[in-house]
């Protein structure tokens, strides 16, 4: 994989996470997270596992450290993540949760003492104004319990995007793409079995058509294909860049959003001219960000002079 391939990678794979909260919205609130999460990364292992099998012969203790790290904080994503989605409508989960990306300069600010560029504090202007106008400028809206979840699971995902940045160029990422999902089907099993004796519920799978047409959907599309391509494309993409392929999930919300309504039987989402300004400043703002980017535009206006 060259880094044009993996940039293609990233941006097919956003595709995919675009459309996944239109299948999120399909698991009953009866439904346990922790079931959902143990029974998709479960699936999710045993595929990947039956392609990767020969790779584990080159585990070591420090690549199972390292799957161990990556699990946590995916994890925590997942779970926050599940926590917002579930009240909010479906572009509005992908505008928040496009909304990590103001955090990685943060974390390499108090992580690795590296000061965020001009530009780059000009972007996160932009993108919180950006989320402001995408939520029509409510500001109680943000305070919404379902809004903070999500961006509780954007501080879990871009310590996640830093991590697999610095782990990936020195560690097998077939092993990290099994390791992660093998904790997190034991993490959501134990989470699942105790959340069970405190509720003095059983640990029964639901059998729910629509239920098991989201399971599929997330183990082979986001489980499967996303976390082993991310991780083998992050080699020779930047944590930052790739922050900004993802903003592009956004967008694909919005264009699929209605489509999908229409295909699943749903409650079609109405796109305001709020969201569409708002997820304009989003990914203008996040443009800025890119070093590449401004130096093209300031190349362009030099040219018309």
């Amino acid at each position: 994989m060259n880094k044009l391939e993996a940039n293609l990678s990233l941006f097919v794979i956003t595709f995919f996470a675009a459309i996944q909260y239109v299948f999120l919205k399909n698991i009953p609130s009866s439904v346990s997270h922790f079931a959902y999460l143990f029974i998709t990364n479960l699936i999710g292992f045993v595929l990947i596992f039956m392609v990767f099998f020969g790779e584990l012969f080159r585990l070591d203790r420090k690549q199972v450290a390292q799957s161990f790290l990556l699990s946590l904080e995916l994890f925590g994503y997942n779970i926050f993540m599940l926590l917002g989605t579930v009240g909010v409508d479906t572009t509005v989960s992908a505008c928040v949760l496009s909304a990590y990306f103001i955090f990685i300069p943060l974390y390499s600010f108090l992580i690795f003492k590296k000061k965020p560029e001009k530009n780059v504090v000009a972007a996160l202007c932009v993108v919180a104004l950006g989320l402001l106008i995408f939520m029509g400028l409510d500001f109680k809206g943000l305070l919404n319990i379902h809004v903070l979840f999500l961006g509780i699971a954007d501080l879990f995902f871009a310590a996640y995007i830093l991590t697999t940045e610095k782990l990936t160029a020195r560690s097998n990422p077939s092993i990290l793409a099994m390791g992660q999902l093998f904790f997190n089907f034991v993490f959501s099993f134990v989470a699942w079995y105790v959340q069970s004796i405190y509720k003095g519920e059983r640990m029964e799978i639901p059998n729910a058509p629509e239920f098991w047409g989201s399971v599929l959907f997330i183990c082979f599309f986001i489980r499967g294909l996303y976390g082993v391509v991310q991780i083998y494309a992050q080699r020779y993409v930047s944590a930052f860049n790739t922050s900004l392929i993802f903003s592009s999930e956004i967008l694909m919300t919005m264009l699929m959003s209605p489509l999908l309504s229409r295909i699943f039987d749903t409650d079609v989402e109405v796109i305001t001219g709020f969201k569409i300004i708002g997820s304009i400043l989003i990914v203008a703002g996040i443009l800025i960000a890119d070093p590449a980017f401004i130096g093209f535009a300031s190349g362009r206006i030099r040219h018309a002079k």
